[in-house]
């Protein structure tokens, strides 16, 4: 009986030992997983604050202005190619313009964002001014100029005319008209951007690589919103990268792209914390998509 009792005592303390060995060794384990996780939701962390950085440039305004965005419905247009494909690219272009949450005009409409595809871009550029002589809005001759002088720089062009909701002018080619809607705060802007019309020229003799969705997720992503094509947007995934030489360019808007326009759409223009509110719902969007 009590050598019965030896053998237990003895079982339980080496168990106890074993126990104490395992936990000993976990602890450290664990507070490396737990010091991993961390470091990798910071690497994030730094990832999209150099993507919504780079990405909220917001050229020819100033930090303080708000970001553009539509604010009135958007009207489709797209012409240059067969009627199937037309329709592809439309309803690509249908579908992200609603998971965004960017307005959406109801049938029929008076176009207001226009697609061009085509293997003569400057022929068709100069033939539609020559019609519309507001197609540029008000930017001057020598902006149109330029533009117009663009063609071969990229696979797709994009022009984008801003209503600057208070003071008139032109800033780098973005027409920004006048009213007297605004109010002034240290917390609360005095005006909003918003776009008024875009276009965007496809020429199919430099962008013949990409298929229809790659091109309608790149004219979306530079259409709903005023992004610098050209940002520094760090390691992010990003359809921005559609014509950058690549062994894997991007297969269509990534899970960050989404995120950033959805957010862009969702923030509020008149706050002045609209580019921090933004990063915190990517970031809080890229979080829960993993």
């Amino acid at each position: 009986m009590r050598r019965r009792r030896t053998d237990v005592a003895s079982s339980s303390m080496m168990i106890a030992a074993l126990c104490g060995m395992l936990c000993a060794s976990a602890t450290p384990a664990a507070r490396a997983d737990s010091a991993l996780v961390e470091g990798q939701a910071v690497s994030v962390r730094q990832r999209v604050d150099v993507f919504v950085r780079g990405i909220t440039r917001n050229p020819g305004f100033s930090d303080s202005e708000s970001l553009v965005r539509w604010n009135v419905p958007i009207c489709l247009f797209a012409a240059g190619l067969p009627q199937e494909d037309l329709n592809t690219e439309s309803a690509r272009l249908t579908q992200t313009i609603s998971a965004a949450g960017a307005p959406l005009a109801r049938e029929p409409c008076q176009p207001n964002f226009s697609i061009i595809v085509t293997s003569d871009p400057d022929r068709v550029l100069e033939a539609w001014y020559a019609r519309n002589n507001q197609l540029f809005g008000d930017a001057t001759p020598s902006q149109i100029r330029r533009f117009l002088e663009s063609s071969g720089s990229r696979p797709i062009r994009v022009w984008r005319n801003i209503d600057r909701g208070r003071k008139g002018g032109t800033r780098l080619g973005h027409f920004v008209p006048s009213n007297s809607n605004a109010e002034s705060s240290s917390f609360i802007r005095n005006a909003v951007l918003g776009f008024t019309s875009v276009f965007a020229i496809v020429d199919t003799n430099l962008a013949s690589h990409a298929t229809l969705d790659q091109q309608a997720d790149y004219i979306a992503m530079a259409g709903l919103s005023n992004v610098d094509l050209d940002a520094d947007i760090g390691s992010a995934p990003s359809i921005l990268r559609l014509f950058v030489p690549s062994p894997t360019p991007p297969a269509g808007l990534s899970s960050w792209d989404a995120a950033f326009i959805k957010a862009l759409y969702q923030s509020d223009q008149t706050s002045r914390s609209q580019r921090h509110d933004i990063a915190e719902r990517v970031m809080n969007e890229i979080s829960h998509s993993k």
